[in-house]
């Protein structure tokens, strides 16, 4: 066998290891886990899991201008058409503001 084959299962034996190794540790880690939670009666939420986790949620932006017609746009990125055709026929901007 060559040093190159011996190498090759010598890491193959170091995955099988590693994953035996792991899987312990994991398993060892998740009964403390749930130790640590039936202590102290915790909930998903508590602990950040699920809908209600005290993660902030992004929301859209809010409207910055409204043209006459009651179309709106965040003042965001690029202009759309309507507010361009409005500036390009004498109005400011300014006008349009919530």
């Amino acid at each position: 066998m060559s040093v190159y084959q011996e190498l090759l299962a010598q890491r193959q034996e170091l995955d099988r290891q590693i994953e035996e190794v792991r899987k312990n540790e994991v398993a060892a880690a998740v009964r403390q886990v749930k130790d640590i939670i039936q202590e102290f009666g915790l909930t998903a939420a508590q602990c950040g899991f699920g809908s209600n986790s005290t993660a902030e949620v992004r929301r859209p932006a809010k409207a910055k201008y409204i043209t006459p017609d009651g179309k709106t746009w965040t003042g965001r990125g690029k202009p759309p058409n309507v507010f361009k055709a409005l500036v390009e026929a004498g109005h400011k901007m300014e006008e349009f503001l919530i």
